[in-house]
C-alpha cells in the first residue's frame, strides 16, 4: 500500500500545467453556483438565544421581587414576555403584617425544541388572565379593624340575678307564712301542688308544704331562685284491737326520726312524747288519727291514719244467761268489763213490761243471779231484761251510760 501510494505521488509531481488565468475565473464562478449560499450565523442562533435568555431574566426578576406579584401565572408551554397590563396591590394579611409570595409554576425540563421568534411574538395576541378582587374575602388592615369586640346578638335577655331580691320563704314545710315580693316585677311562685303569682311590691299569706319552691320569671320562665322546704316524715303502724283490763286498746306505732309531740284520734287530743301509743276507742267504724311530729330544727309535720272497730263497745256484756247452769260463768249477769276496770259505777235491771227495777248493784263481785227483788223469786224465763250501767269516772272518749237487754234463760 505505501508503495502504490508513492508512485502517485511521483506522477503527480512530475505532471505540470501551464498557468491559464481565464480558465481558473470560469471554474471559479462554476463553483460559486454550485456551492450553498452563506447564511449569517448571529440570525440563526443570536435571536432564538436572546429570547431564552430574556424569559430566564424575567423570572428571576418575578420570584425576587415580591413587591410586585405576577399577574397571571407562567403558562406551561409559553413563557410571556410582557408583563400584565393590569397592576394588581398585594393583598396585607392584618395578622401577621407578611405579604403572600406568589407561586412560580416552574416549568418542567423536555426535549421539546426552543420556540422561535414568530412563536415569542404570537404569545402578544393572548389576552393575559384577569385577576378581579373579591369584596366578600377583602382584608382590612389592622388599623382599620374596631378597638372594641362586637357582642353577639342574643334574644331577649332574661332579668339579671344581681338585679333581683331574693324571697324569703319559710325554713319548714306545712308552716303558714307570708310571702313577700320585695322586686319591682311580678314573680311566679311554683310548688309540687300549686302555682301562685306574686305581683310586684306585695305579699302572700300562704301555707307551703314540703317539697321544692321555685321563684320564676314569668316573662321569661327563667329560675329566679330554687328553694326546697323540708319536715319530718314518719309512718303509722296499726296494731289489732285487743282487750286488757276490760277497756278496748288500740296499739300504733310510730317509725320516725322526730319525737311525738301530741296524737289526736275522734275527739280527743293528748301530749304525748312516745312513738308506741296504746289509744282506747270505743265507738264502732272509722276513727282518724293525726300524729304531730317536732324535729330538732322545731318543724312540725302531721302524719294520719285510720283506725276500724267492728264491735261498738259495750262493758263487754252477754245477752243472756241460765241461773241453773252449773257453770259460774253462765248463771249470773254482769258486764264482764266492770269485773275488770275496777271503777265505781251502778247497775240496775228493769222489767220491760212496767219499768220497775228488779236487781241493782254498785259491786262487780255482787252479780244479779235473775230473781226478781220485787217479789222475792225467780224472774220468768225466756224474758229479755233491760239492764243500764253509769259510770262515775268514765275514760276520755267514753260515754257515761251503757245500756242493753239479757234474757233470762
Amino acid at each position: 500500500m505505501d508503495k502504490l501510494d508513492q508512485l502517485f505521488k511521483n506522477a503527480m509531481d512530475s505532471q505540470a500545467e501551464p498557468y491559464d488565468p481565464a480558465a481558473w475565473e470560469s471554474i471559479s464562478k462554476r463553483l460559486d453556483k454550485q456551492l450553498p449560499p452563506k447564511s449569517n450565523p448571529f440570525k440563526k442562533w443570536g435571536l432564538p438565544g436572546a429570547a431564552l435568555v430574556i424569559g430566564i431574566s424575567l423570572a428571576t426578576w418575578y420570584s425576587m421581587d415580591s413587591s410586585k406579584p405576577a399577574s397571571a401565572p407562567i403558562s406551561p408551554k409559553v413563557a410571556t414576555v410582557e408583563p400584565s397590563k393590569k397592576e394588581v396591590t398585594p393583598k396585607e394579611n392584618p395578622v401577621k403584617k407578611t405579604q403572600e409570595q406568589p407561586k412560580i409554576a416552574l416549568q418542567q425540563e423536555t426535549n421539546a425544541p426552543l420556540p422561535t421568534p414568530n412563536e415569542l411574538i404570537n404569545t402578544d395576541s393572548e389576552e393575559p388572565v384577569a385577576v378581579h378582587e373579591i369584596p366578600s374575602l377583602k382584608q382590612s388592615p389592622v388599623e382599620e379593624l374596631p378597638s372594641k369586640s362586637l357582642e353577639p346578638l342574643t334574644s331577649q335577655k332574661p332579668k339579671e340575678l344581681f338585679t333581683f331580691n331574693p324571697i324569703v320563704l319559710p325554713t319548714c314545710a306545712s308552716t303558714s307564712a307570708e310571702i313577700k315580693n320585695t322586686n319591682g316585677f311580678e314573680v311566679t311562685l311554683k310548688t309540687d301542688q300549686i302555682t301562685r303569682s306574686i305581683p310586684a311590691n306585695s305579699s302572700l299569706n300562704m301555707e307551703l308544704g314540703a317539697g321544692n319552691i321555685e321563684i320564676i320569671d314569668p316573662t321569661t320562665g327563667v329560675i329566679l331562685q330554687s328553694n326546697v322546704l323540708t319536715g319530718p316524715k314518719g309512718d303509722l303502724v296499726i296494731d289489732e284491737m285487743i282487750y286488757e283490763n276490760g277497756l278496748p286498746v288500740q296499739g300504733i306505732h310510730v317509725k320516725s326520726d322526730a319525737n311525738v309531740r301530741a296524737v289526736t284520734y275522734g275527739k280527743q287530743r293528748s301530749e304525748l312524747s312516745t312513738k308506741d301509743l296504746t289509744l282506747h276507742i270505743f265507738e264502732k267504724g272509722s276513727t282518724s288519727v293525726q300524729i304531730s311530729l317536732a324535729d330538732e330544727r322545731g318543724c312540725t309535720a302531721e302524719i294520719n291514719g285510720v283506725i276500724y272497730v267492728s264491735e261498738e263497745y259495750n262493758l263487754l256484756a252477754v245477752n243472756a244467761f241460765e241461773p241453773t247452769s252449773q257453770d259460774a260463768r253462765k248463771n249470773t249477769f254482769m258486764p264482764y268489763a266492770l269485773t275488770q276496770r275496777a271503777t265505781p259505777f251502778r247497775m240496775i235491771i228493769l222489767d220491760p213490761n212496767d219499768g220497775g227495777i228488779v236487781f241493782e248493784s254498785t259491786d262487780a263481785t255482787l252479780p244479779w243471779d235473775g230473781i226478781d227483788r220485787r217479789f222475792g223469786k225467780m224472774g220468768d224465763t225466756n224474758k229479755a231484761y233491760v239492764w243500764k250501767v253509769t259510770l262515775s269516772e268514765a275514760k276520755a272518749g267514753e260515754k257515761s251510760e251503757y245500756m242493753g237487754t239479757v234474757v233470762r234463760m
